[in-house]
């Protein structure tokens, strides 16, 4: 059974190795250097995109591992989660355990040498990594803020960079007001991302937080068992 219209919610709603982008800036202390995080071999991070409206909070939680060829996703929203994988050959789609499958089918498994580049769920996975986040760190003007490998700094919220970078993670909405706050660490590699702002009318409010981590880590993506997944191109052989 196919799970797109959950995952589709939830990036519509609130969002999420190699990011191929080069942008540098500078500062005293620790140098901030996009490009040398976009270029780690692998990642690991956590985010949480928080659209506050009207006080009433709803939080898009996301924790993966994302490498060249390899990726491990999973999202939750509320009771409701989902689940995304890459390896070299299948890209894997998984619905929310707090729903019962038909059949026992938790999965759909599609072919990644099927699939256009430009195909839909390649632009999901790439939504819930960090590299819309880094993309948006290259955009702002950031200067050191004291603290060693501290730098904040506006964004500007009609940058067209931007403004797509942020496009799924905040459901299409146009924030203002963007002020970005970003930490170094010791080996010049972003750890720490946060992102706030508000609509034009001030209704609705924007955090985003992430931490990056295990960069260089090996990116374990653990193949659903037998039985539990559906294959279209398996379906039409038997057919």
């Amino acid at each position: 059974m196919r799970r797109t219209a959950l995952i589709a919610f939830a990036l519509a709603l609130i969002g999420a190795g190699a990011f191929a982008l080069a942008a540098s800036g500078g500062g005293a202390g620790r140098a901030l250097d996009v490009s040398r995080t976009a270029k780690a071999p692998s990642v690991h991070y956590t985010v949480a995109v928080t659209l506050n409206h009207r006080h009433q909070p709803l939080t898009l939680h996301i924790v993966g591992a994302a490498a060249r060829d390899k990726a491990v996703a999973h999202l939750s929203l509320g009771l409701a989660d989902a689940r995304l994988m890459r390896s070299p050959a299948f890209l894997y789609e998984g619905g929310p355990h707090s729903i019962l499958s038909f059949g026992g089918i938790d999965w759909l498994r599609l072919r990644v040498d099927r699939l256009s580049p430009h195909a839909q769920i390649f632009s999901m996975l790439r939504a819930v990594t960090p590299s819309p986040l880094l993309r948006v760190v290259a955009e702002a003007k950031l200067h050191p803020a004291g603290a060693t490998g501290v730098f904040t700094g506006p964004v500007a919220y009609d940058d067209p960079i931007v403004r797509t970078a942020l496009y799924q993670l905040t459901a299409g909405f146009e924030f203002r007001g963007l002020s970005l706050r970003i930490v170094v660490g010791r080996d010049g590699l972003i750890h720490r991302f946060l992102l706030t702002g508000h609509t034009a009318d001030r209704s609705t409010t924007l955090t985003l937080r992430a931490r990056l981590f295990g960069f260089g880590r090996p990116v374990r993506v653990e193949p659903p068992k037998p039985g539990t997944f559906m294959d279209p191109d398996l379906v039409k052989l038997k057919a």
